[in-house]
Order: structure tokens, then sequence, then C-alpha cells
């Protein structure tokens, strides 16, 4: 589709000569012509309001006193007038609108790099279970996603700048090793477990926050093939599919994947890698907010995985519940994609700001229902093969797993519109809900799950407050996508 653009006729100063196609111009655009700038003389040639003008006459210096003085019009709004009274219209050549990418099979490709350490994880827990504490993964899981966060952020708020890759990468895999290792030893001593699970808790949460560099980079392939022998190792494993694997292997293959995306990531380091990384004063708020989103996220996820083994007292595959979220992952950035797209094309398409609104809320309600109904076939297909093993996952877990899916959804949805604060407005309530529930049950009811001594909310009330997020999210998100200053 090609849109017909047009702006106002102003000749440039250098070339005006008191002329406008060959005629005399009026004295105020002539004026104003020799001595403005040219990004005054660019407002004036495509304004389509005189406010427009009057608001660029006060940028440039142009007040109330000067254009009384210099043009003698009472005042800048005056002139402004004026201006767009005098300056022409002109058509120019049409020009083809920017188009956005809807989501594709690229997008499950994606996804399936973003599942893939999962099933790392999910080998590594069965293979160390006899070494590894219940803290374990969610440490990791906090931690990996905080620090994973901050370095995301930092690499694509570089890549807009068009600046080369610094060397925050290195300090973020420095504080995530150091922030790991040493709750882990905090852990240890004060709840109980072996070094064995400290180290693979600090090896997850380094491999997390380097993954975050390379997919910053967009280099999701790079890591599918890193990740291609840690995740053949691991599936044959857990499937014991076509023969078994010695644990031992299986964890080396891991480990070769790990080492590879670690080295991966560190490999376009700056020469002065030892420079702690500048943040300019906006920079730093907003790496602070995606930091405590990171660990909003690890957080609810690590509290549904805790869960589990409480609610159905460990006779079933780890955390499987969890599963049709994580192999939906390709699913959801696919149609998180679409709905961008489809907002922003409304915003070319529609000439009223209530008809853009009913297209974007359309293509957020479209992608939702897409996606929950994605979630569902999965979760169809993860309780049958479930059922397979002799086991089966609680409906109760379920409801909490596609909640909890539905929130992460929701608040990426929000995130991608730059409005982050309100994802961390509604992990925070969630978090307040399942602390008033679990201090309700403690002093009154007594009736928490206790899982090695520590007190955790029931499945019950989590789902309460991953439902809270949800609705939290979901009227933010519909005010959000329906406002065009989202898409700058």
């Amino acid at each position: 589709m090609k849109l017909a653009l047009y702006q106002r006729q102003v000749p440039t100063p250098a070339s005006s000569n008191g002329k406008l196609n060959g005629k005399l111009m009026p004295p105020t655009l002539a004026q104003i012509t020799d001595e403005a700038p040219r990004a005054l003389l660019n407002v004036i040639a495509a304004a389509v309001d005189p406010l427009e003008i009057a608001a660029s006459l006060e940028t440039c210096g142009y007040s109330n006193a000067v254009v009384k003085a210099r043009f003698k019009y009472p005042d800048v709004f005056s002139l402004a007038q004026q201006l767009y009274t005098e300056a022409h219209f002109k058509g120019a050549a049409a020009a083809n609108p920017k188009t956005y990418r809807l989501g594709d099979t690229s997008d499950l490709g994606r996804g399936l790099v973003f599942a893939t350490p999962t099933l790392m994880f999910a080998s590594a827990a069965v293979a160390l279970h006899a070494w590894l504490s219940w803290w374990t993964m969610p440490l990791a899981l906090i931690c990996g996603w905080a620090f994973g966060q901050v370095v995301a952020y930092t690499g694509f708020s570089r890549q807009s700048r068009n600046e080369p890759t610094g060397s925050t990468v290195m300090w973020g895999l420095l504080a995530a090793f150091t922030c790991c290792l040493s709750l882990g030893v905090v852990g240890d001593l004060t709840l109980g477990g072996r070094l064995y699970g400290v180290l693979a808790a600090v090896v997850a949460c380094v491999f997390m926050t380097a993954s975050a560099e390379l997919i910053a980079r967009s280099e999701e392939r790079l890591i599918g093939v890193m990740l291609l022998p840690g995740a053949l190792g691991s599936l044959i494993y857990i499937t014991r599919v076509p023969f078994v694997l010695p644990a031992r292997t299986a964890a080396a293959l891991a480990a070769v994947s790990v080492i590879a995306v670690v080295i991966a990531a560190l490999w376009n380091l700056p020469k002065r890698w030892w420079r702690v990384p500048a943040l300019t004063a906006t920079e730093r708020p907003a790496v602070l907010r995606y930091f405590i989103n990171g660990m909003f996220c690890g957080l609810f996820v690590a509290l549904f995985i805790v869960l589990e083994p409480a609610r159905i007292k460990g006779h079933a595959w780890p955390a499987a519940a969890v599963y049709p979220m994580i192999c939906s992952l390709g699913i959801m950035e696919w149609q998180l994609r679409s709905m961008r797209a489809r907002a922003r094309h409304a915003l070319l398409r529609h000439y009223t700001l209530q008809g853009f609104v009913w297209a974007a809320r359309r293509a957020l309600f479209r992608s939702t229902l897409l996606y929950v109904v994605a979630l569902a076939v999965m979760t169809a297909l993860v309780q049958m093969l479930a059922y397979a093993k002799g086991t089966s996952i609680p409906a109760s877990l379920t409801i909490a797993g596609t909640v909890l899916a539905v929130a992460f959804f929701l608040a990426l949805a929000v995130a991608s519109c730059g409005r982050i604060d309100w994802a961390l407005r509604a992990w925070a309530a969630g978090l307040c809900v399942l602390g008033a529930w679990d201090l309700y049950t403690q002093v009154i009811v007594a009736h928490s799950v206790v899982i090695h001594g520590v007190v955790f909310g029931t499945v019950p009330a989590f789902c309460v407050a991953i439902s809270v997020v949800v609705i939290i999210l979901a009227v933010a998100a519909q005010r959000i996508i329906a406002d065009p200053v989202s898409y700058g």
C-alpha cells in the first residue's frame, strides 16, 4: 500500500532570494525563510495545524517579544497562523509506509531455543536429585532471570543507539556468579544441602545470563546449535530412547553446551572489558526495573515448581505442570509479534483515534485467545504423556500453570509497549496477595504446605495470586496497547 505524502512548499534559505516558484513571496514568509533554522522550515513545510508552527517558533527562540519587535505581530500564534496561510501545499512522491512482520514459524524456532534449557534443567534435576536441595532451582531461576533481564535490556538499548557491544555481559556474569554463589552458600548453611547443589545453581544462573546477551544480539540460531548436544543428551537421558544414557555422559554434554554459550557471549568483548559499563541517567532506573521484574518472574515460577512436589508428594515428573507454558513459548513469541504488528498497521490505517483503539484492542484479544487455545492443546498433550508414564498432573496445578502462562503473556505485551512499571505493579500485587493468604493460613488456619521447614502458600492461594496479576495486566494491557504513544 502506498501513501500519498504532501508537504508545504517552503524554499531553502540559500535558494529563495525572496521568490517562490518565480513569484515574490509574502513578506512574512520571505523574512522567516531568510533567518530561520532549517528545522523550523521543515515544520512549516509539514504542519497540519498552526499550533505546530507556534510551538516550533517558541522552541527556536521566537517569543512574543521577539515576534512583536521583528515581525510586527501581536503574538506567536498570530505569526504561526500567517505562516500557515502563506506556505502552500504541494504534492510529493508517494512513499511506502513501514511494514511490520507478523509472527511466523521463525518465532516457533525461537521458542524452541528458549524451551531447550528447561529440558536440560529437568535432566539435571533427575540426574542430581540426590545432591540438589529443594531451593537449588528456585535460586538459579530468580538470580538468572534477574541478571538476564539486565543484560538483555542493556543489549537492546545499545542496539537502539547503534553502539558496539560493551562490557555489560562480563559484569553481569560476574555479578550473577557472585550473587548466586553467596546466596547458595547461605542457603546451604541455613536450609541444608550439598555443595553440588550450589554449583548447579551457579551454573544455571550463569547460563541464563549469558543466553540473554546472545538473545539481545539476535543470535538465537547460534544458541540453538550450541544447545544441541545438551538437549539431545537430556532428551535421551529422560526418555531412555533409543538407549540408556549414563548420567555422567548427559551431564558432560550439558556442560559442553553451557560452556559454549558462555564463550559465545564473551566473544565480542571490548579491549578494555574491565571498565564498568557507563549507564545514562535514564538507563539506571530502567535497569533496576528490569532487574526487579526478572526477580518477580523467577520467583513466581520457582514458587510454582516448589509447590508441585508438595501437592503431589513427589510422585510425578519434576515440575511437569509448567511444561505446557515452556512448550508454548514459541507460540507466545508468535502471537506477541503479531499483536504489535497488527496494532502498528492499525495506527497507519485508521484516521480516527476511536478506530485505532478498537483495532488495537481486537489485536490484543485475538492474540491472547489464540495463545490460550494453543496453551490448552499443549496442556492436554502433556497430560496425555503423563498418563502414558503412569502418573497424572492434578487439575489445580494445571489451572495454576495455565493462569501463570497467561500472566507472562500479558506481562510481555505490556513490557513490549515500554510500560514495564505496570508489570512490576501486577507482580507486586500478586505477591502481596500470596503473602496475605500465607499469613492467614499460618496464624488462623495453620494449614499451609510445609517443605523442609519452610512455609509456602497452598496451590489455591497461588491461583488466586496469579489471577490478581492477570486481572491487573489485562486492564493495563487494553489501555496501553490502545495508546498511540506506545508505538514510538
